[in-house]
């Protein structure tokens, strides 16, 4: 693999196939689990909807090496979600359901959809976070990046990129893509111990480009990139960029 031209926090693992990217991210995944049912007997996940991860997540299902994962010990959140029944096909939920979920053996107490319909969907999401995760530390997410830079439903330049006092909002108006969106804020999901972004494909190379060249700054403009308010470090948490050769810029044409 050549030297990358990215230069991005964290750190950075690329793979040609994405098979084999989701190889790599099932074993983190596998691990993060097993260490955190060690420790305390239970692992908080957070995960995101799109079409990026689904097929990762039909991996977990379907192949023997992640049979592994402590699925009855662990908890699924939802990063964030679009305000629409979980009938919807844009309902995160119901892809993560259909693709993962019915099909591991995780309690179903332990598996946590967003109540988007309801009139105040943010509040009793937040509530159950605090009681059964009262220090607010996922151990791991799941994130993706749109073509604007925006991560979880956190979209450049609205306000619920803002908040510092709360987990989970509403994030509406304009400049949100429709429908509403309720989504985890910056300060959930910096605060987990390890969170991934997963980005595949050539839609996604210029957006990292522009990334690497904000956090080459020092002062990343996250109004302007969300993604770039992802900084676990500051928690002594850990950043995985996960990318395929196309989305890095690294692929080696056979």
């Amino acid at each position: 693999m050549q030297d990358l031209p990215l230069k991005l926090p964290g750190h950075i693992i690329v793979q040609n196939e994405i098979d084999d990217l989701f190889d790599d991210l099932g074993g983190i995944l596998l691990n993060t689990a097993n260490d955190a049912v060690g420790k305390r007997d239970v692992c908080h996940i957070a995960l995101s909807g799109g079409s990026t991860p689904e097929p990762f997540y039909m991996r977990l299902v379907t192949d023997i090496r992640f049979r592994a994962i402590p699925w009855d010990k662990m908890h699924v959140w939802i990063v964030d979600e679009r305000r629409v029944p979980e009938d919807n096909e844009k309902n995160n939920f119901k892809m993560i359901r259909e693709t993962l979920v019915d099909h591991v053996r995780i309690p179903k107490r332990n598996v946590h959809p967003m109540p988007v319909m309801d009139d105040d969907p943010a509040t009793p999401y937040e509530e159950a976070l605090r009681e059964l995760l009262p220090d607010g530390r996922l151990d791991f997410v799941l994130l993706g990046m749109g073509d604007d830079g925006h991560t979880a439903s956190l979209f450049p330049g609205t306000d619920a990129q803002e908040v510092e006092d709360k987990w989970i909002v509403v994030n509406a108006g304009p400049k949100v893509t429709p429908p509403d969106r309720v989504t985890m804020t910056y300060p959930l999901i910096n605060n987990a111990g390890r969170i991934v972004v997963l980005a595949v494909g050539a839609k996604k190379t210029d957006m990292l480009k522009q990334a690497s060249a904000e956090f080459a700054t020092g002062k990343p403009d996250v109004r302007k990139l969300p993604i770039t308010g992802i900084n676990p470090e500051m928690y002594n948490g850990e950043l995985l960029w996960f990318l395929d050769g196309i989305a890095a810029g690294t692929q080696i044409e056979m």
